[in-house]
């Protein structure tokens, strides 16, 4: 007796809906690093329980000073075309040449973590996995303040290039006292800078005294904000 051939067929499997899910997810991890604010050394911001005026430090404010629990001092400048052109002002001032290939390279580095007579041994040995934890900083100190250099040649820059000043940021570690970040205050105070914002992380906690390191370390990135 002839029997009906049955034909086999492979289970189908619709993929669409598997592709929204991982375009929802793609879209999610962008807007979340979107918000990541990045930092050259360990700091740990002062915490804050109240609703911030300004949580954009990527937008607006285009150059962070960050001051560490070391006190090391570094200086970060977010556009590539600002950094390039600030370098070459910077060498002039302090008569230092530097060539195509130390520009260019600077220019994918967006912190100012060494002396600029160190700068091109430092440029020489970089590489992008280096860390800049251990690197000395810039000196602000009366007798030799880099830093006030660095940010005046920057705002130059800025409104050759962009038709405005460079506002900008502090993220100084909770642990320091006024004096200690006082040398920062006076040098944007003798450029006329008055106006600037300090970053500062979100505790919706009001007892910061029961805030571990341990805790504070594993707060998101996201909760830091300009106040």
């Amino acid at each position: 007796m002839y029997k009906a051939k049955r034909n086999w067929l492979r289970p189908r499997v619709d993929l669409i809906p598997l592709c929204d899910i991982a375009i929802v997810i793609l879209l999610f991890m962008a807007f979340r690093w979107g918000t990541t604010f990045w930092k050259p050394m360990k700091i740990e911001e002062p915490a804050i329980s109240v609703a911030p005026q300004y949580s954009s430090p990527r937008g607006e404010f285009k150059s962070t000073v960050f001051i560490g629990r070391t006190r090391a001092v570094m200086y970060q400048l977010f556009d590539k075309h600002l950094r390039k052109a600030t370098l070459q002002q910077m060498g002039e001032i302090y008569n230092i040449q530097f060539d195509s290939a130390e520009i260019e390279k600077f220019s994918k580095i967006d912190v100012v973590c060494v002396p600029i007579a160190s700068l091109k041994k430092y440029l020489a040995a970089y590489n992008d996995k280096q860390p800049f934890f251990n690197q000395p900083g810039i000196p602000v100190t009366p007798g030799n303040n880099e830093l006030a250099d660095w940010i005046l040649e920057s705002r130059k820059v800025s409104r050759a290039l962009q038709g405005h000043d460079l506002n900008v940021a502090i993220d100084a570690d909770k642990t320091l006292l006024y004096p200690d970040i006082e040398n920062i205050f006076n040098t944007l105070r003798k450029q006329n800078i008055f106006f600037f914002r300090l970053i500062a992380s979100i505790n919706p906690s009001n007892d910061n005294s029961k805030d571990s390191e341990s805790d504070s370390m594993k707060r998101s990135d996201y909760s830091r904000v300009i106040y």
